[in-house]
């Protein structure tokens, strides 16, 4: 049957809306809305094909694919040769030749629902350019997550790092110097601290069971005097027989050994004096030179980090002392400590002394409480000109004067004046050192109140006074003396021996005078920290001074249930006391 090609059968009547231009929006932007005409100008079933500005550019086989594929389709679906099947063929497509126009491929295509083979036809195969980047097939929603958790991970440990830096920070930021410079040093007689095993004198043990008051008392290292055997005619802190074993009544190389180990668990010191008079008497240079210094090795095969080299005077010769000292302080290295007394600084020139002091840690200087406070000044000022400038040379030791509690004039004046030269020994340049009597006489009175505190009760076991009663004001005092190590520990203008400066070292200590010949003050100050002054009344009446030519304000340290500012207009000092300020800034 012949098919009628008029055109009116191949007029397509369309919904007005259709043949109205739709919202610019409804396309992409840039394209314009207009009327579509399904078929082409010249009457042809041939779609005219337009190209966008914007869409790739489609190979001229792309397009004959597609039509091609539509064709098959086409082809596949059955006519039933009526005009029906004329027009909706025709429809189809007109349909299939829009959908597959190039300009469109970049839209997607989701509210078509394939309903059968026809409507599946209709949309086409995309396919995609071959100008088309590869990493747009990636996974990019996987990427996405991997991505914001990679990001997430990161920033938590930073924060965590951060965290971890701020907690293991140091509470203080105060320059380090070597543990023996400018720490405290508690010298003990064994004899005299503590009995162990009841026999009526002190012993090594005893100072072990005593580990807690040292500890407490916060001293850096334990100085042992007189604990080697003598003859019945000499002074064991001078002369000893041998300076390889101890004293039997006082324990064993053992026990010695224990008490090292203790002392460095709770990160303090054990330092020897050892009399050397009757070792180098009687012998040669290099004999001398042979035997102490195996008997170095040998004590500190047992955990010893120092020793006061007693007797060193002995030793004329300033070439077999300098030969001696640099052979010694090489066999204990630079991790421990020499020490020597003031007396081997005399008769030296200033270079032999300068020559002789690189091989020497510490020099002992000992101050008498006997004086007054003019002539204590002039004597701290003397020690601090003669000794170097300087903060990895040689430093000061600062010893108290003797066992003022063995002579008969211990009188109570003497024995207050302890307290006062002890805190204000505290506050000087270099390492100071408690002798033990000297803490047993700021606690060796009596009270009625039966009240203690922790410390009390330590001084109570040491000091074996437990027949006596306990002056609770006095063993305040040696709180107050665990105050100031303390403060010294944490305060670099205390323990700092010099400021140190790129051209020059410049001392940090001024020993100020006072019309009051009682009246000593010593200022210690270090660059951008807190300065303190230390107000010393040796007298025996209480003073008021006015210091304001000196300073303005400050906050007293030692005294903590008074947080009052102080001013220096009406400044009080009792008797034989030291009070320590931190001043204003």
């Amino acid at each position: 049957m012949e098919i009628s090609t008029e055109p009116a059968f191949l007029e397509v009547e369309l919904p007005q809306t259709l043949l109205e231009s739709p919202s610019v929006s409804t396309f992409l932007p840039d394209e314009e809305a207009s009327i579509f005409p399904l078929l082409s100008s010249n009457g042809g079933l041939e779609p005219v094909l337009l190209s966008h500005p914007l869409s790739p550019t489609i190979v001229a086989s792309d397009i004959t694919s597609s039509n091609i594929s539509n064709t098959d389709c086409k082809a596949d679906t059955s006519s039933s040769g009526s005009s029906t099947g004329i027009a909706m063929d025709a429809m189809e497509t007109a349909s299939s030749s829009l959908f597959n126009k190039v300009n469109y491929h970049h839209l997607q295509n989701n509210n078509v629902t394939s309903q059968d083979s026809s409507s599946h036809c209709l949309k086409g195969t995309r396919r995609k350019s071959k100008e088309t980047p590869s990493f747009v097939s990636w996974n990019w929603p996987l990427i996405r997550k991997c991505t914001f958790f990679v990001f997430l991970s990161g920033i938590l440990a930073i924060c965590s790092i951060v965290v971890a830096q701020i907690v293991s920070m140091p509470k203080f930021c105060n320059p380090k110097t070597a543990w023996y410079r400018g720490s405290v040093f508690y010298e003990i007689d064994p004899a005299s601290f503590n009995d162990s095993n009841n026999d009526g004198i002190g012993d090594i043990s005893g100072i072990i069971y005593g580990i807690d008051y040292l500890a407490n008392l916060g001293v850096s290292g334990v100085r042992l005097n007189s604990i080697f055997p003598s003859g019945p005619h000499y002074d064991r802190d001078v002369n000893a027989l041998t300076i390889n074993t101890i004293r039997p009544e006082l324990g064993n190389l053992t026990t010695l050994h224990k008490l090292a180990n203790v002392l460095h668990a709770h990160n303090m010191s054990l330092l020897l004096d050892l009399p050397l008079q009757h070792v180098i008497a009687g012998r040669k240079d290099d004999e001398v030179l042979d035997v102490i210094s195996k008997s170095l090795h040998h004590w500190i095969d047992l955990g010893v980090n120092g020793f006061y080299l007693k007797g060193l005077e002995s030793l004329i010769n300033n070439e077999t002392l300098l030969m001696c000292l640099s052979s010694w302080k090489g066999v204990i290295g630079k991790d421990k400590v020499l020490i020597v007394g003031e007396s081997f600084l005399k008769d030296k020139s200033k270079s032999e002394l300068s020559v002789l002091l690189e091989h020497i840690d510490l020099v002992d200087f000992i101050l008498s409480i006997e004086n007054n406070s003019q002539k204590m000044k002039e004597r701290i000022e003397l020690i601090l000109n003669d000794m170097p400038i300087a903060d990895d040379r040689t430093w000061i030791h600062w010893s108290i004067g003797r066992n003022y509690m063995d002579t008969p004039d211990s009188s109570q004046s003497i024995i207050s004046k302890i307290f006062a030269a002890t805190i204000m020994q505290l506050i000087l340049p270099g390492t100071p050192n408690i002798m033990h009597a000297n803490a047993v006489a700021i606690t060796k009175k009596k009270i009625k109140n039966n009240s203690v505190q922790p410390i009390e009760l330590w001084a109570e076991k040491l000091y074996n006074i437990t027949d006596q009663e306990i002056n609770i004001k006095s063993l305040d005092k040696l709180i107050l003396v665990q105050r100031m190590i303390s403060l010294r520990d944490q305060s670099p203008s205390i323990y700092k021996n010099v400021v140190c400066k790129f051209t020059e070292n410049k001392s940090n200590t001024q020993i100020l005078a006072h019309s009051n010949v009682d009246v000593l003050i010593v200022v210690r100050y270090y660059p951008r920290k807190n300065s303190f002054v230390s107000i010393t009344n040796f007298g025996s009446t209480k003073v008021v001074l006015d210091l304001t030519s000196m300073f303005y304000s400050g906050n007293e340290m030692l005294n903590m249930e008074s947080n009052e500012k102080i001013y220096f207009k009406q400044f009080k000092v009792d008797a034989f006391n030291t009070i320590v300020v931190k001043l204003d800034k």
